[in-house]
């Protein structure tokens, strides 16, 4: 069974894990921690039947706004709506802090993505020219929440 629940502490291990194997880079456990803080609302996860598979953060980037900061969902799960439930559930907490927009940022390759935040009602507002270290392009996407 699908779960989306907060992030808590002791997940810091599995969502590093998560990070590793579906983005491809590392963080230390006390970034994780330090955004939860910030916004534990902002931090979401998914399990199934126990098991990690996924989640969402993001950040308060300024009055009225939320950031995303990353999502992933592990390989294995993929393709099985569950970056959509968790999108859902981050719009939803973003709605009850009285928010008006979200902001996020994708690379120009990563077409699932974009495709999958164009479903959700995001559009493209900036396009940004070597946004990312390796010098890939990258696109800022909004999406103005309905109160």
């Amino acid at each position: 069974m699908l779960t989306i629940r907060l992030f808590a502490p002791d997940d810091v291990f599995e969502i590093s894990r998560i990070t590793r194997e579906s983005l491809g880079e590392s963080y230390p456990t006390s970034f994780f921690l330090s955004i939860y803080q910030y916004w534990p609302e902002g931090f979401l996860v998914a399990t199934e039947n126990g098991m990690f598979i996924g989640f969402v953060v993001g950040v308060i980037s300024r009055a009225r706004q939320a950031r995303i900061l990353m999502l992933a969902v592990r390989e294995s799960h993929r393709r099985a709506g569950i970056a959509v439930i968790l999108l859902r559930a981050f719009i939803s907490s973003c709605m009850q802090k009285g928010l008006d927009s979200i902001i996020l940022e994708v690379r120009t390759s990563n077409i699932p993505a974009i495709n999958l935040y164009t479903k959700l009602r995001f559009r493209i507002v900036e396009n940004l020219r070597s946004y990312y270290r390796d010098g890939g392009d990258g696109l800022r996407m909004e999406l103005v929440l309905q109160s």
